[in-house]
C-alpha cells in the first residue's frame, strides 16, 4: 500500500499540473481583474497574459503587470511589475483548485505618494457599483477585517524600487530592493523580513527581523520594528515602534567608514573611521526629533539633535544643534565620488576658478525657517589648532544669515554673511576679519590655493553686492579688502614666468622666495578690485606697485617697481608688468620707462630706508605701516596703474541676465 501511495501521489500531482495548464486562464485572469476593480476601484492589467510554467514548482506567470494609480497621482500607475510569478500549491490541484502558495515580484516599480491635502494613493475605495464594501462605509481594502483575496503568506521581491513621495517641496525617498522575502501568516500578524535594501549610489543594508504588519504598513503605522544586519562592513540595528501614539525608533550603527551614511541622509559625509553612532528618532508634542546621542569617528566625537515642526503660521521649521567636542580633520577625507559623477569627470576639464559660481539656495526663504548652531571645542589636523569655534546659520522669512568665528593658533578669525532676497536680485553683505592667522589655514578652510601658505596674515574684508549667485554678487560688489602678512615664502612656481632679471634680484631657492612682509589694500567697485598700494619687503629688495583683479573674468594685471637693498643688484631693479587669469598662462615684461614716471621731482625717497624705519616699531608690520604712504613716496604710481578696458568694466557692473528667483511673501 505504501508503495502504491508513493507512486500515485507524483502521478496525481503531474496530472493536476497538466490539467491546470490546459485550462483557459483568460477567464481566471478576467475574474481576478474584475475582483480587484470591485474591491479597490483600480485597474489591474498585464501586457502578457497569464501562462503556466511547468517544472519542479508549477507557477502562473504574467509580464508587464500594472495597477492603476489614484486619479490625482503624478503618474498613471501605482505599481509596474516586469514579471509576476504566482507559485501554485500542488496539493490544491488535487481538488481542482488554483491556490497560490507564494508570489515573486521581479522588476517592480512602486510609487507611494500623498497629495497636498494628505491623501495617500494606498487608500483604495471600491466604485459605487462594486461588490466590495459600500462607499458609505468609507472603508478601504487595508481596513477590512476579512481579506478580499486569499492571503498569500510569502512574497519575494527581486530587483525592485519603492519610491515614497510626501508631496511637493520634499524630495522623494527611493529605496532599492535587490532581493527580499516577506512572510506573514495573516495581514494583521507580524511581518518577517529578510532582505537587502539600499538607496541610489549607497551601500545596501542586509536586514533580518520583524517589521510590524502588512495592515500597519498600509495604514502608515507599521507597529513594532526589530531589524538588524550588516551594513558597509559593519552592523546596524533598528528597534522601536511606529504606531498611533507616535514614533520611537533607536538606530545604532558601527563600521569602518562613516561615509556609507551619506547617501541615506543626503549629505556629503566625509570618509573616516572606524565609527560608532547611536541615534534616536521620536515624536515630540510639537514635532519630530532626531537625536544623535553618540557619534565617534576615529578620534572625533560629536553629539546633536534636529527638531522638525510646523509653526502656527504653517511654516515648516527646522532647528539643529550640534556639539563637536573634538574634530580631527586629518582623519577625514573627501566624500567618495559616486559613479555618476565619475562618468561626468571624463568631460573636458575646465580651468580651476578662484571664485565659485555656486548659486544661493534662496527658494525656501519665506517658505521654511532654518536654524543651525554648531559648537566645536577643538579642531586638529589643519596645521594650527582651532579652538572655541562656533557656526550659526539662520534663515527666516526675510533674510539668510551665516556667522562663524574661531580661535586659530595664536590668532582669530570670523565671517558674517547676510543675504536679503528682497528685490529682483537680492543683496549680499559679506564681512570677514582675521588676526594673525596662517594663510595655509585660511586656504584649507576656504578650499582655495592662495599659494602663500607659510605667511601669517591680518585680513579685513567688507563687500556688498547684488545677485543670486556668488559670482554675480561679486561682479557688482563694492567695498574694500585690507591684507597684511608677516614672514613667509613665495612659491617658486608662481614666479617662473617673471623676467629673469627680477628673479635674480629676488634670489630664493627651490622652496621659493622668502619675504619679510606683504601689505596692500583693494578698493572694490562694480566687481573690480583695484590694488592701489602694494608693498613687498624681501631680504634682497623692496617692491611697490598695484593693479586690478576682475571678479567676473578672473583676469588680473599689475605693475611692480622694485628697489634693491644693495648697489650690487641695483641694475636688476627694473619695473615690470605682469598679467594673467584663470586658465591663462602668466605673462610678464620689463618696462624701464616706468622708473621715471613713478617718481616726482627732487630727491627720490628710498623705499628700503622707509621699510627699515617702519620695522623698528615694536610689534608692527613694516609693510602695513608703509602702505598708506606709497603714493607720497611714488606720486606717479596711481596714474600708471593698469585698469580693465571700458567694455569689460561695463559688463561687470551689470549682473548677467537671469530668471528672477522666487520672492518671499510680503503679506503678514
Amino acid at each position: 500500500m505504501a508503495v502504491i501511495t508513493a507512486v500515485a501521489v507524483p502521478i496525481v500531482a503531474v496530472v493536476g499540473v497538466v490539467w491546470a495548464a490546459t485550462r483557459d486562464l483568460s477567464r481566471y485572469q478576467a475574474r481576478l481583474t474584475e475582483q480587484v476593480r470591485k474591491v479597490t476601484g483600480r485597474e489591474l492589467a498585464a501586457r502578457v497574459p497569464l501562462t503556466v510554467r511547468l517544472g519542479s514548482e508549477p507557477a502562473m506567470v504574467a509580464e508587464g503587470v500594472t495597477l492603476s494609480n489614484a486619479a490625482w497621482g503624478s503618474r498613471p500607475d501605482l505599481a509596474r511589475v516586469r514579471r509576476l510569478t504566482l507559485f501554485l500549491d500542488p496539493f490544491s490541484l488535487f481538488l481542482g483548485e488554483v491556490k497560490i502558495g507564494r508570489i515573486l515580484l521581479e522588476g517592480a516599480d512602486i510609487l507611494v505618494e500623498r497629495n497636498e491635502v494628505g491623501d495617500a494613493n494606498l487608500e483604495m475605495l471600491p466604485p459605487p457599483d462594486g461588490s466590495g464594501p459600500h462607499p458609505g462605509d468609507n472603508r478601504s481594502l487595508r481596513l477590512r477585517t476579512v481579506a478580499a483575496f486569499p492571503w498569500i503568506s510569502t512574497v519575494e521581491i527581486r530587483d525592485s524600487v519603492l519610491t515614497v513621495s510626501e508631496g511637493a517641496g520634499r524630495p522623494p525617498a527611493v529605496v532599492e530592493i535587490p532581493n527580499a522575502t516577506l512572510k506573514s501568516q495573516a495581514p494583521n500578524q507580524t511581518l518577517q523580513v529578510d532582505g537587502r535594501f539600499g538607496v541610489a549610489q549607497g551601500v545596501p543594508m542586509d536586514l533580518t527581523g520583524t517589521a510590524g504588519s502588512f495592515n500597519g504598513w498600509m495604514a502608515g503605522l507599521p507597529g513594532n520594528i526589530d531589524l538588524q544586519g550588516g551594513f558597509g562592513g559593519g552592523r546596524i540595528s533598528l528597534k522601536g515602534s511606529i504606531n498611533a501614539k507616535g514614533t520611537s525608533l533607536q538606530i545604532n550603527s558601527e563600521g569602518t567608514d562613516v561615509s556609507v551614511l551619506g547617501p541615506y541622509i543626503r549629505l556629503p559625509v566625509p570618509s573616516g573611521g572606524p565609527y560608532v553612532m547611536n541615534t534616536k528618532a521620536s515624536t515630540q508634542r510639537n514635532g519630530f526629533k532626531v537625536e544623535v546621542q553618540t557619534l565617534k569617528v576615529g578620534n572625533s566625537e560629536a553629539a546633536g539633535e534636529a527638531l522638525f515642526r510646523v509653526d502656527r503660521k504653517g511654516t515648516p521649521t527646522i532647528v539643529v544643534n550640534a556639539d563637536i567636542a573634538r574634530l580631527d580633520a586629518a582623519e577625514l577625507k573627501a566624500a567618495p565620488v559616486v559613479a555618476a559623477l565619475a562618468a561626468a569627470s571624463q568631460a573636458p576639464v575646465q580651468p580651476p576658478r578662484l571664485i565659485p559660481t555656486m548659486p544661493f539656495v534662496a527658494s525656501w526663504l519665506g517658505r521654511s525657517a532654518l536654524s543651525v548652531t554648531v559648537r566645536l571645542g577643538e579642531v586638529v589636523g589643519l596645521g594650527a589648532k582651532m579652538q572655541n569655534a562656533s557656526v550659526t546659520l539662520v534663515s527666516g522669512e526675510t533674510r539668510f544669515t551665516f556667522r562663524a568665528a574661531a580661535t586659530i593658533g595664536n590668532g582669530s578669525a570670523g565671517v558674517d554673511l547676510v543675504y536679503d532676497p528682497a528685490g529682483r536680485l537680492g543683496q549680499t553683505t559679506l564681512t570677514a576679519t582675521a588676526n594673525r592667522v596662517s594663510l595655509g589655514e585660511i586656504s584649507t578652510l576656504l578650499g582655495l590655493d592662495l599659494g602663500l601658505r607659510d605667511g601669517v596674515a591680518d585680513l579685513d574684508l567688507r563687500l556688498r553686492g547684488g545677485g543670486r549667485t556668488t559670482r554675480d554678487a561679486l561682479n557688482s560688489a563694492s567695498g574694500s579688502i585690507d591684507v597684511a602678512m608677516g614672514k613667509g615664502f613665495w612659491p617658486h612656481s608662481q614666479l617662473a614666468n617673471w623676467p629673469p632679471e627680477t628673479q635674480r634680484l629676488l634670489g630664493g631657492t627651490d622652496a621659493g622666495v622668502p619675504f619679510n612682509c606683504i601689505a596692500g589694500r583693494f578698493e572694490v567697485s562694480s566687481g573690480v578690485a583695484n590694488l592701489r598700494r602694494l608693498v613687498v619687503d624681501t631680504p634682497r629688495g623692496v617692491l611697490v606697485g598695484g593693479g586690478y583683479f576682475h571678479l567676473r573674468t578672473e583676469g588680473w594685471e599689475f605693475i611692480v617697481a622694485p628697489e634693491a637693498r644693495d648697489n650690487q643688484n641695483a641694475s636688476l631693479a627694473t619695473p615690470m608688468r605682469i598679467k594673467g587669469g584663470a586658465g591663462k598662462q602668466t605673462a610678464s615684461a620689463l618696462d624701464p620707462n616706468l622708473s621715471k614716471l613713478l617718481v616726482g621731482g627732487g630727491t627720490i625717497p628710498s623705499l628700503v630706508a622707509q621699510v627699515t624705519q617702519a620695522g623698528r616699531q615694536a610689534g608692527a608690520n613694516a609693510c602695513a605701516v608703509l602702505a598708506p604712504r606709497v603714493e607720497a613716496l611714488r606720486p606717479g604710481l596711481r596714474a600708471q596703474l593698469p585698469v580693465p578696458t571700458s567694455d569689460v568694466r561695463q559688463r561687470a557692473s551689470r549682473p548677467a541676465a537671469q530668471t528672477p528667483g522666487p520672492q518671499r511673501n510680503q503679506q503678514r
